[in-house]
């Protein structure tokens, strides 16, 4: 994107170093983001049913393992593709977390308007397809963030900007998946886990592709939209590809419980593998 790769030899250094101590308006951003992300996150986990609903057995398990492996993938983008100065302290590196964390929690309401609710869907109904498709919401999610961070930029307003490009293209994907094939019915309503199963490996592979495609060193507002545009087109392939799984593989009156194997873990491996040819073809990040 805007961000040109650091290969291309473009590398403008943030204005900030390890030993730098942070501005105030970091310090004021990582204070407000702190408070965002134990809020959502907290109402996530717990799903507004109390601390002892965390011993009770049900679906949530997805719920639970995703954000700690998408904050896990984001340290180490952190500490391997980040620019040099987020690399090189450990201040920059939990600041960029943080807020990295207060991004996903915030983009939960989004969640809901297309059609998935953790506290109705699996704290109160214990609906194992909506975790997954949940789970996968979120691990897409922290892609499109972890990808905004890869690169050299002049400060954290980059890292936002990007991320907003990215997770914008992902939600209007989702919309038009959901327009066309309300896939929210087989998820909530149906409760089929094939269902849950083939929209995670659709958002993940999107979120992948849409990460990758804000990626590299800052240069411009306008060159990162318009390389944006151009590198994150290979999602419109990934969106007809899983549309089409999703109408062969749907539940159907002869079919009400498709297999999971073949109906969602198949199909999700399609999309998934798909997103990770783009990566490949796409090249390395530095």
């Amino acid at each position: 994107m805007g961000k040109e790769l650091a290969s291309q030899g473009i590398a403008q250094m943030a204005p900030h170093a390890g030993s730098v101590p942070m501005s105030e308006d970091e310090v004021g951003i990582l204070i407000v983001s702190s408070i965002l992300a134990l809020v959502t996150w907290l109402v996530w986990f717990l799903g507004g049913t109390g601390i002892r609903a965390l011993g009770r057995p049900s679906a949530r398990g997805p719920l639970i393992h995703a954000p700690l492996l998408g904050s896990l993938a984001l340290m180490l983008v952190l500490k391997f593709w980040a620019s040099f100065d987020v690399r090189d302290s450990w201040k920059y590196t939990i600041f960029y977390v943080v807020l990295g964390a207060a991004w996903v929690g915030l983009a939960r309401p989004f969640i809901v308007l297309l059609g998935l609710n953790a506290r109705e869907d699996v704290h109160e109904r214990r609906n194992a397809a909506a975790a997954w498709a949940l789970a996968g919401a979120i691990l897409a999610l922290f892609a499109c963030y972890a990808g905004a961070n890869i690169g050299d930029g002049p400060g954290w307003w980059v890292v936002v900007f990007c991320a907003l490009l990215s997770t914008a293209a992902l939600f209007l994907l989702w919309a038009v998946f959901e327009k066309i094939l309300r896939v929210s019915d087989a998820v909530t309503i149906d409760r089929d886990l094939a269902s849950g199963v083939r929209l995670a490996g659709f958002l993940l592979g999107a979120g992948l592709i849409l990460g990758r495609a804000v990626a590299g060193n800052w240069v411009s507002v306008t060159a990162t939209i318009e390389d944006f545009v151009r590198d994150a087109s290979p999602v419109v392939i990934l969106l007809v590809v899983a549309m089409a799984l999703e109408w062969m593989t749907r539940p159907s009156p002869s079919a009400p419980r498709p297999s999971v194997l073949v109906n969602g873990l198949i199909p999700a491996t399609i999309t998934l593998g798909g997103s990770a040819i783009f990566l490949a073809l796409a090249g390395p990040w530095t």
